[in-house]
């Protein structure tokens, strides 16, 4: 029993110890495990951190790729603006780029056709040359005899008589020629009161050396019609006289500027003739009065041009000119898109201009890339080529069912157009995009006008053609040393700009 004790007694030791070594592991492993938890936790958090930062970064990085992507387009849309899709000039079309042919685009932006025919001479068309049956009486006649030296050039002998037959070549040429007019005016007594008088002298001749109204006809036509500085006129004057008449610049000023009052009552009477007409189109483009903008307007129609230039473009200004006030509510305008005609002060029928319209149209496509622009670009060229049709054929306006068919296809592409914006709500030219689909829907009536009354004008070229003249004055003189000047100008516009 004593052997038993005993070993059951060393028998609990040694569990006891094993026990107390396996607790120590325990806590040892439990230390370990608590240790492991804290490395999990801190990788774990530097993993979420890792993570967080990374999608930051991409997020950075996506941002700046979008930015970039957009400024790339932004630049090819900018790129890719020309007189199809935007008001600019051919002259101002970049470097490298061809230019468009103004008369091709506004064709087919009319919807004019074209006729097929080679450029140049028509095949087997008749050949026309200089037609001298006039009633120019022959101021000078040159013979032309043979030239001593000259043979025979059948036989090479030199003995020659006349057969006094001839053939006849008539030359038209124009001389410059300098004439100077001495007017005399006389004394006269009264033989009953004994009074002294002269015969009275026109305003015209107040100086005692003065230039004749031909010439000052010439410098007014240069400035004005050839669109010539007033330097580059006067030394016009000066070579073809061979300087013997040297006008300055400063004459031919103060002749633009006697020209111009001269004209006031005509301007006048100008206006109350344009107030009276039923369709009147008007348009303004930028000058320039000492380096900055200001304002050069036309309104008009086919027969009338009226033309005013002001600091301002602006309401203002609008007012100043008192033609839109003045129009009755019956009257029709043909203008721009601006939200300025459609001033309370004004009563007036608004129209629309459809070319811009169109080339609103071409910029959305070019630079948005959506395609419901460039289907209603062609909606309304389509339907102007059926218009001038109908016109030929004697039509007054289209037929309901022509009208219904036009609006549903308009209203298709106006529902695709908000479809396709509504996708790429951020692309470069949405915006624009937005506030063209509005303008459609709030001035619908105003552009396509035309539809019911075909002597309404679907563009406002007219205004356009009349305003090239300014541009062309602008090229080369740069600007106007006072809204006077411009407006002076103005006055003096000839009627060739307005052909």
């Amino acid at each position: 029993m004593t052997d038993t004790a005993s070993d059951l007694r060393r028998s609990c030791e040694n569990l006891g110890r094993e026990n107390v070594r396996l607790k120590e592991r325990l806590a040892a492993q439990k230390q370990r495990a608590d240790s492991l938890a804290r490395t999990v936790s801190h990788l774990r958090k530097e993993m979420e951190e890792a993570r967080k930062k990374f999608e930051d970064e991409l997020a950075k990085r996506d941002a700046t790729i979008r930015g970039l992507t957009s400024e790339l387009e932004k630049a090819r849309a900018i790129q890719a603006h020309d007189g199809t899709n935007t008001g600019m000039s051919t002259s101002r079309t970049p470097i490298g780029k061809d230019k468009v042919i103004s008369n091709n685009n506004s064709r087919q932006k009319s919807g004019r056709q074209k006729s097929g025919d080679p450029k140049g001479g028509k095949l087997h068309h008749e050949k026309h040359s200089f037609d001298g049956t006039d009633n120019v009486d022959t101021e000078e006649t040159q013979g032309h005899p043979l030239e001593e030296g000259e043979h025979c050039p059948g036989c090479g002998g030199s003995d020659f008589s006349p057969t006094g037959k001839s053939e006849v070549k008539y030359e038209y040429d124009v001389r410059i020629k300098l004439v100077k007019i001495r007017h005399e005016f006389y004394y006269y007594r009264c033989n009953e009161c004994g009074t002294i008088f002269r015969s009275d002298i026109p305003p015209s001749l107040k100086e005692q050396h003065q230039y004749g109204s031909t010439l000052k006809a010439l410098l007014l036509s240069l400035t004005n019609t050839v669109n010539a500085s007033m330097n580059k006129a006067a030394s016009f004057i000066a070579g073809i006289t061979g300087g013997r008449l040297t006008p300055c610049e400063g004459y031919v000023a103060k002749l633009q500027r006697k020209a111009a009052k001269a004209l006031v009552p005509f301007r006048s009477a100008l206006k109350q003739v344009l107030i009276t007409r039923k369709l009147v189109y008007w348009d303004d483009t930028v000058i320039f009065i000492l380096t900055k903008r200001a304002c050069f307007r036309f309104y008009g129609d086919e027969r009338i041009a009226y033309y005013t230039a002001h600091e301002h473009k602006d309401l203002q200004s609008l007012e100043d000119d008192d033609v839109l006030r003045q129009l009755e509510h019956y009257i029709k305008v043909m203008h721009d898109h601006n939200t300025v005609n459609y001033n309370w002060r004004f009563c007036f029928v608004n129209i629309e201009c459809n070319q811009h319209l169109q080339r609103d149209c071409q910029k959305n496509t070019d630079d948005t890339h959506h395609t419901w622009t460039i289907e209603l670009k062609e909606l309304i060229s389509i339907t102007i080529r059926k218009r001038n049709d109908a016109i030929k054929r004697g039509e007054k306006a289209f037929d309901e069912a022509v009208i219904a068919d036009f609006n549903r296809r308009l209203d298709e592409c106006l529902e695709k157009g908000r479809k396709e914006n509504a996708a790429e709500p951020d692309i470069y030219g949405a915006d624009n995009e937005r506030a063209l689909i509005k303008r459609l829907e709030n001035y619908r009536e105003n552009y396509f006008m035309w539809l019911r009354d075909f002597s309404i004008p679907t563009t406002n070229n007219l205004s356009e053609r009349s305003l090239r003249g300014i541009k062309s004055h602008m090229k080369i003189s740069g600007q106007f040393e006072s809204v006077e000047a411009a407006d002076n100008h103005a006055v003096d516009v000839p009627a060739e700009w307005h052909q």
